[in-house]
Formats: C-alpha cells, sequence, structure tokens
C-alpha cells in the first residue's frame, strides 16, 4: 500500500485553518459532559443515548438527548471485579452495543451491552469481554449488577501494559476485539503477537455470545489477525464494511503508529524486531497510514452512511477520523484513495489543543462527531462556510499511453475571496488499477499510467478547501491507451476492437468472445433441431 509518514507537528502545522477554539473554520465545539472522569470509550445506542466507560472507576455511564440538550450523566452499573489502573494501562476499556438493540419500546430482547476490562490482579492481570443487559422496563438500570462473560480471561502478563482493549460489532453481526502485546519485552511480545495459539497482539473474531465463528481463518480459533502492538481504535468503513485500526508503533525503534485495514488472516508486521510503519516485508500488511509516534492513534470513526450533518465532499465518504491520546488531544480526518479506500493520501486536522488525551471518537445519530476526553465530552459540528465556496476545476481530460509520466492540474481552482489560501486533495476514484500520486496535496501532483490490457479510464477527484469550512470538488478522466499488446494473437494482419472502440486492444480476448458467441449459436441450433424430432 501506498503511505506517507506524517508527524503529528506536521499536521498540526497545517491548520492554519483553526479557530480560537482550535476547531477547523466552518465547525464548532459544544462541551456536553463536564466533567468526565478517565473517559475512556463510548457508544450510541440505537435509541440516541450516549453510554461511555470510566477508565479507573469502572463505571459506565449514560448520557440521555446527548444530540440536544443534555442533563448530567447518570450511573448505568460499575464493575465490582475491576483491577483498577496504578500508572499502566489497567481499567475499562471498550463498550458495544449489541445490533440488535431496539431503538425504542420495553422489550429486553438483546438489550445487550458488552464491555472490555482488566480483571485477575494487578500483578497477573487478565482482559475479560461481559455482557450486561438492560432493564426494558427501566431503562438506564441492567437486569443484574453482575454481567455474563463473553470472552474468557486473556492472561497480559505482569508488566499491565499494551492492553488495546477496543470492541465493536461489524456488519456480519460478529464482536471484534483488540488486544494488545501484553507489553512485555520486544523478543516476548512480538513473539506473542506472531502466535497463532496466543490470543495477544490480535485481532479477534467472536458470536455474540462468545462462541467462535465457523469462518474463522483458524478453526476453533478467535485469531482473525495478528501481529499488533497496542492496538486501540477500531472502526468499520461504511463503504466497503472493512474493519479499520489504529495501532501504536514503538518509540524507541521506528518512531511510527499506524492506521490499519484489517483483513483476514492479515499479519501486521508487529515480531521480535519491534519494528512498525511501512517494512515493505513479504508476508507482513503495511498500513493505510503512517503517523509519527508522537502522535498516538485512540479512537477510528467513519461518517455514517445515512449522515448529512457535515460536508459531503472531503468528509463523509472515503475518509477515516482518528483521534490521538498524546497529551494535548486531537482529531484528523484522513483522505482515502482507490475504489477499495485502502490507501491514504491526506491527513487534515478537524480539532486539537484538547488539553487532555481524546481517547475515543464516534459519530452520532445527528451526524455530529463527539469526543470523549479524559476529563470532558464534546460534540463537534459544521456550521457552515463563513466566506464565499471555493471553485474546483480538475483541469481538462488527457489521454495517454501506458508508462506515460501523467501531470493533474487544479490551477485553474479559483476562490472569490482573494484573501484565502486554497487547500488541494487529489485522490483516484476510478479505474481497476490504484496508482501512486506523488505530492497529492499540491496544485500539479503526477503519476506514472499503469500497464493496461484494455484501454481504461482511470477517474480523479480534486478536493478544495478555503480554510473557512468552504470545500469544492471536481473530477477529470485519465484514458490510457494499450500500446504493448501483450496479448495480441490473433490471425497476423487483424487487429480486432478493443474496449472503448481502440484498434489496438486484446486480440485473444476478442476471440475468445467470438468463440463463446459461436459455441452459444450451435447450442441453439441443435436444441431446435431435438425440438422438430419431439
Amino acid at each position: 500500500m501506498m503511505m506517507r509518514i506524517t508527524a503529528l507537528a506536521f499536521l498540526l502545522a497545517c491548520c492554519s485553518v483553526l479557530s480560537a477554539q482550535s476547531v477547523a473554520g466552518g465547525f464548532t465545539a459544544d462541551t456536553l459532559v463536564d466533567p468526565v472522569v478517565g473517559g475512556r470509550a463510548m457508544a450510541f445506542t440505537p435509541d440516541g443515548r450516549l453510554f461511555y466507560t470510566e477508565n479507573a472507576t469502572g463505571n459506565i455511564m449514560v448520557v440521555n438527548n446527548p444530540t440536544g440538550s443534555p442533563g448530567a450523566p447518570v450511573l448505568f452499573a460499575t464493575l465490582s471485579d475491576l483491577v483498577a489502573p496504578s500508572g499502566n494501562d489497567l481499567g475499562l476499556h471498550g463498550i458495544a452495543i449489541h445490533p440488535n438493540f431496539p431503538s425504542s419500546g420495553t422489550s429486553n430482547t438483546n438489550r445487550y451491552i458488552y464491555v472490555c476490562y482488566s480483571t485477575g490482579t494487578s500483578g497477573a492481570p487478565n482482559l475479560e469481554v461481559k455482557r450486561f443487559q438492560e432493564d426494558g422496563s427501566n431503562p438506564g438500570t441492567p437486569l443484574s449488577p453482575t454481567p455474563s462473560l463473553i470472552v474468557p480471561a486473556i492472561s497480559m502478563g505482569s508488566t499491565g501494559n499494551n492492553f488495546g482493549g477496543r470492541i465493536a460489532f461489524g456488519p456480519d453481526g460478529r464482536l471484534y476485539v483488540t488486544v494488545g502485546d501484553g507489553g512485555a519485552s520486544i523478543s516476548l511480545a512480538g513473539g506473542f503477537a506472531q502466535d497463532t495459539a496466543d490470543r495477544r497482539g490480535k485481532v479477534l473474531r467472536y458470536a455474540d455470545d462468545g462462541s467462535i465463528p465457523l469462518n474463522n481463518p483458524l478453526t476453533g480459533n478467535a485469531m482473525w489477525a495478528r501481529g499488533l502492538h497496542n492496538p486501540r481504535g477500531l472502526a468499520f468503513n461504511t463503504s466497503t464494511s472493512e474493519p479499520f485500526n489504529a495501532d501504536v508503533g514503538n518509540a524507541a525503534t521506528s518512531g511510527a503508529d499506524e492506521l490499519n485495514v484489517i483483513t483476514v488472516a492479515g499479519n501486521y508486521g508487529w515480531d521480535t524486531g519491534g519494528l512498525s510503519g511501512a517494512r515493505m516485508v513479504t508476508g507482513f500488511e503495511d498500513p493505510a497510514w503512517v503517523l509519527g509516534a508522537s502522535f498516538e492513534p485512540s479512537g477510528v470513526a467513519f461518517y455514517p452512511a445515512t449522515g448529512t450533518a457535515f460536508p459531503a465532499v472531503g468528509y463523509r465518504g472515503g475518509v477515516v477520523y482518528l483521534a490521538s491520546e498524546a497529551a494535548a488531544g486531537a482529531v484528523v480526518r484522513v483522505v482515502l484513495t482507490g475504489g477499495n479506500e485502502r490507501t491514504g493520501v491526506a491527513a487534515w486536522t478537524l480539532a486539537n489543543a484538547f488539553t487532555a488525551p481524546v481517547r475515543d471518537i464516534q459519530f452520532g445519530p445527528d451526524g455530529n462527531l463527539y469526543v470523549l476526553t479524559d476529563v470532558v465530552l464534546y460534540r463537534i459540528r459544521y456550521t457552515g462556510n463563513t466566506s464565499n465556496n471555493p471553485v474546483a476545476n480538475a483541469g481538462l481530460d488527457q489521454t495517454v499511453n501506458e508508462g506515460a509520466l501523467v501531470t493533474l492540474d487544479g490551477s485553474g481552482s479559483s476562490d472569490p475571496d482573494v484573501s484565502d489560501v486554497l487547500r488541494y486533495t487529489w485522490r483516484q476514484v476510478g479505474g481497476s488499477t490504484v496508482v501512486t500520486i506523488s505530492n497529492p496535496t499540491t496544485v500539479n501532483p503526477t503519476f506514472t499510467a499503469p500497464q493496461v490490457t484494455f484501454n481504461q479510464s482511470f477517474t480523479f477527484e480534486l478536493i478544495i478547501e478555503d480554510g473557512n469550512g468552504g470545500v469544492s470538488s471536481d473530477l477529470v478522466v485519465i484514458d490510457v491507451n494499450n500500446v504493448s499488446n501483450d496479448n495480441d494473437t490473433g490471425p497476423t494482419g487483424f487487429s480486432p476492437p478493443g474496449e472503448g472502440g481502440c484498434t489496438t486492444g486484446d486480440a485473444a480476448g476478442w476471440w475468445m468472445i467470438v468463440g463463446a458467441l459461436v459455441t452459444m449459436l450451435l447450442a441453439v441450433r441443435q436444441w431446435f433441431a431435438r425440438t422438430r424430432l419431439d
């Protein structure tokens, strides 16, 4: 995968659009809950409430009417068997709502709330997932104060670090769990992460009752992916349904944190060598995006498919949001490219300077972004462009031969406000091959036209922003001619038309089509003959 190494300092330097409230132009941040006591993770129920966890207390809190004017949060339950943190990574981490949780009514069916937290002892901690059931006749209270065990204890080692501990339900209805390597020495921890028989350093996949699905990569094994160091955020791309995860890297060696697309049986490279980031090693998956180690990623979120509150261009589809649990806290958006949405091209800061680590981010049913820090819960809203809208111009369509260096041209873009400094982001949105765009945040990026079998069209989108909430986009089509004739095996002197009317296309493919048509006609003729005989 193509990636771009981008340190947090660079991300924040790109924030000339930030207002005095440290939110990008056109956006505002509302304070919903202040104070929060050690916030860690949150989840919305289908009926519109917001549940969040307190890391050290073991409390699960509920915010009623979070999309309007919420009152003070109320206590849902406290985990009596929690092993609290003591300067380490113990405590209450993830929370997830069962996908069949009702949107209204009083039924108890599937009113399940899952939590992931540390148990055992401080010297020998475990990581477990347990489940509460809400009392439908008395919302906001559990049927029992004692949750049911779903994922049996994972022994995390004596250091009490690198727990991961995020949980989420996928579109397949399965429960995904991120587990860190336990924080032992790299030689040990990397071995755990690579060992398929050890649940540390993994993304695990379970049924909602804790059983192991039959279609997991290994029979009777919860492992879905391995080779992770301290996987924090976990969210599913609303366009592709693929899980994305933020993994904290090793600052002492590579200085790289990762945003990963989690594939079935994927190996994300954390091993006894202690290296993170793009390694270009056979058998290891490279990140979709690499950040400097100072970023310290936590929450991951995608814009909901039905949401409309944020600008459609550059803020909804094909964009993943990342939270930073560095001391100051920040939220950035990574723009993805290609039809598969697996590679980042640019990262832009949405908000920063929260004065506390951002532990989780979630989009609410209102389409706004909710930001949970250690001490405050915020809601970020788009309030509209504060100036005239810019106009994107991606230049003229081009026709080139494969292997040619193509230059894209956004110089025709404009803004009525002459004082605005336009920001450019180019991404590919069409074409069977994902190309590597050089300098995609400049006016004139380049890429090398790929080798094609037939003439093919590649579409690129230019997104421009004016720093005041104004955004615009335009498309350009690059047609790439097949000139190598790699598969031209037709009769000498005959060049059948290829895709798009090309006369230098794939002759072998043409003759296969002709052969198939002849075979079909013969079959029809034989059928009519049999019918007459009958």
